[in-house]
């Protein structure tokens, strides 16, 4: 005899045992969260075809959409644009970590591969970059601070890496801040300060001043820790056991 397999769908992950679902509510919130993302893709077009200057009706412009229905769903353009930085961050995120194996990776080529990977969208979305490097949005601050969460991920996984060797996780820290503050003002040295400003250097060569300049912030924090370490090597095998003894 065959039994008939009855499939019992499992509930959303958000949902605690015990709780009713509501389906009409749960699809609302899948509706709007579509929206949302499809309005934040929008405004990401719209940002790089019009610059930094943009009005929310051009974003709905851009979206197909009213401008009343932007308000429906973001709080006002503060909103919108952290969103917008969000979109920012994943972007970058999913650019740079998988292009990067610290295991195999020697520390200049890790850094090298991140930073190329960077000023390559960069290049690509030059307008998106300027509105939260020059501070053109009310949401900059916070969109600073997502921008800072792939700097200090990156010390995170240096940090990981060298754990036996119980090192001060605030010097990874304030070398992540050091390197993101550096890499931003870089970014705004290199687009220029208008939107149809030509580069100021060829992208490959600001990549290799940018590795250079990175890499002088982790060599120089290795160095504070009293680490002697071989930029050349990956990172389990660019420095000693234990840190060199001043």
């Amino acid at each position: 005899m065959v039994l008939d397999v009855v499939r019992i769908p499992r509930p959303h992950p958000s949902v605690k045992p015990g709780v009713k679902i509501d389906a009409r509510s749960e699809r609302w919130r899948e509706h709007r969260k579509k929206v949302r993302g499809e309005i934040v893709d929008a405004a990401f077009r719209a940002i790089d075809r019009l610059g930094p200057e943009l009005s929310v009706r051009e974003i709905a412009e851009e979206a197909g959409t009213a401008k009343p229905k932007i308000y429906r769903h973001f709080h006002d353009k503060s909103d919108l644009f952290l969103a917008i930085g969000e979109r920012l961050r994943d972007m970058l995120r999913a650019a740079i970590f998988p292009s990067i194996d610290l295991k195999t990776d020697s520390a200049r080529e890790v850094i090298r591969r991140s930073v190329e990977e960077y000023v390559g969208f960069v290049d690509q979305h030059p307008n998106v970059l300027r509105v939260f490097i020059q501070g053109g949005s009310a949401a900059s601050p916070q969109i600073l601070d997502e921008g800072r969460g792939i700097t200090l991920a990156m010390a995170d996984l240096f940090d990981n890496e060298l754990r036996e060797m119980e090192l001060d996780h605030a010097a990874f820290e304030l070398a992540a801040h050091a390197a993101f503050g550096l890499a931003a003002s870089a970014t705004e040295w290199w687009l220029g300060p208008e939107p149809d400003c030509p580069r100021r250097m060829p992208r490959n060569q600001f990549v290799a001043h940018l590795t250079t300049i990175m890499m002088a912030v982790i060599v120089g924090t290795a160095e504070t820790l009293g680490i002697a370490m071989d930029p050349d090597l990956p990172i389990h095998h660019a420095v000693p056991s234990k840190p060199a003894v001043s």
